[in-house]
Formats: C-alpha cells, sequence, structure tokens
C-alpha cells in the first residue's frame, strides 16, 4: 500500500495559472480598469471629475463602438472562471435595497468584477485543487487531502448551479444568446458544476478507502499476534 502522496500542487498551481489567465485577458483593456479605479478614488476624495475625450480626426477617428467591443468580451473572463464568488454574494444582495452586489463608490460593477474576482476566486480554484489532489491519491489508496463536509456542501451547491445553468442552456432563447453576459453566466454555472463533481467524488472515495485502511491495518495485528 502506497504510505506517501507526491500528488502535483493543483491547489497552489490552479489559483494563480487562474489569476494568470484573468490577466493576460485583462491586459489589453488595461485602459478600462484604470479609469474605473481613478474614477473611484476621486468619488471617494470629493475632487471634481473630468473626463477628457480625445477629438475625432480625419486619419484616426473615435469610434467608441470599437474601443467597447473589446472589453465586452474580455470583461466576462472572471464571470466564467471565478462564478463561484457570486455565490457568497447572494444574502447581501437578497438584503439590499438596491438588489445588487457591493460596489466601490463611483466604480461601475463590470470594473469592479474585473479587479476582485480573480483574486477572490483563487479560493475557490484552491477547493477545486484540493479536490483533483485528493481524488488522484483516492486511486493510490491515500487519503489525503482530507475533503471535509463544508468543501463537500460547497461542491453540492455548485454543482446544482451547474444543472440548473444545464436547464438554461436548453431552453435559452435567441435573444438570451446574444446577451454576452447571460451566457458567460451560464458557462460559469455550467463550468463550475462539472469542476465541483471531482470533489464530490473524492469526498464519496476516501470513507471506502479509510475503512479498508482501518481493516488491513487490523488484520496486520492480527496476523502479528498470531506469528
Amino acid at each position: 500500500m502506497v504510505t506517501k502522496n507526491r500528488a502535483f500542487p493543483f491547489r497552489f498551481v490552479l489559483p494563480a495559472a487562474q489569476l494568470l489567465v484573468c490577466l493576460i485577458l485583462l491586459w489589453p483593456v488595461r485602459a478600462f480598469l484604470i479609469f474605473g479605479v481613478a474614477f473611484s478614488i476621486r468619488s471617494y476624495s470629493g475632487s471634481p471629475i473630468h473626463i477628457a475625450v480625445p477629438p475625432a480626426t480625419v486619419e484616426k477617428p473615435v469610434n467608441a463602438d470599437a474601443l467597447g467591443e473589446p472589453w465586452d468580451r474580455r470583461k466576462l473572463a472572471p464571470l466564467i472562471l471565478d462564478f463561484p464568488v457570486l455565490i457568497p454574494r447572494v444574502p447581501y444582495i437578497l438584503i439590499s435595497p438596491t438588489r445588487s452586489e457591493w460596489v466601490p463608490k463611483g466604480m461601475f460593477t463590470d470594473i469592479w468584477r474585473a479587479l476582485s474576482w480573480p483574486f477572490a476566486g483563487m479560493f475557490f480554484w484552491w477547493l477545486f485543487g484540493r479536490g483533483i489532489e485528493a481524488l488522484f491519491a483516492a486511486k493510490q489508496s491515500v487519503v489525503r487531502p482530507r475533503i471535509t463536509w463544508a468543501e463537500t456542501s460547497f461542491a453540492g451547491i455548485m454543482f446544482v448551479v451547474g444543472l440548473v445553468t444545464l436547464a438554461g442552456i436548453l431552453t435559452n432563447t435567441p435573444d438570451d444568446r446574444r446577451d454576452l453576459q447571460f451566457m458567460a453566466w451560464i458557462a460559469g454555472g455550467l463550468l463550475w458544476g462539472v469542476l465541483a463533481t471531482t470533489i464530490i467524488a473524492a469526498r464519496l472515495l476516501q470513507p471506502r478507502i479509510q475503512k479498508l485502511i482501518n481493516h488491513s491495518g487490523l488484520n496486520s495485528i492480527l496476523n502479528g499476534r498470531e506469528g
């Protein structure tokens, strides 16, 4: 029986990889993020806010739609990759008078999500990494790391959310499919519904493996006494 588990450190690699992917995708539209932070700081400081719009020229006309299109697509990366960040915010949204999540003063919701969700989402990718490590260890008859009931409950919630989003895919309309943010929510819910099965599977396997380990240890003791 294998007593050591030298599994790949998914719990550390996956959060860092997710953060790097978000950084790469958002870097080309960093001007939007910088503007959002500056706008929020000025809102808190009470300083007057001046927005300078560059004049259009014949050589290079200003096209607001062309500038916004990359942002509209790239800002969805944290919504998909870090979908579980939404779950803890649901209670606040339900009790909030505006029925919306908390956002710093003067900052747009999309910008706040793009800035904060990749960092908050690292915790959930850490949980997923533990699930992968536990599942690989289970193949070697090792219970490590031990999946807790809290992690299992989180995975169960995400699995249910994944089923709901799957139903959303089957029932959406052409108008829904043209809504990029709606499709990002669907993709994020489905992605994490699938990833959650790893944690659930590891949790189901670990008690059986522990029972086999205990039984094997008991047999070894008994055989030793007989010898």
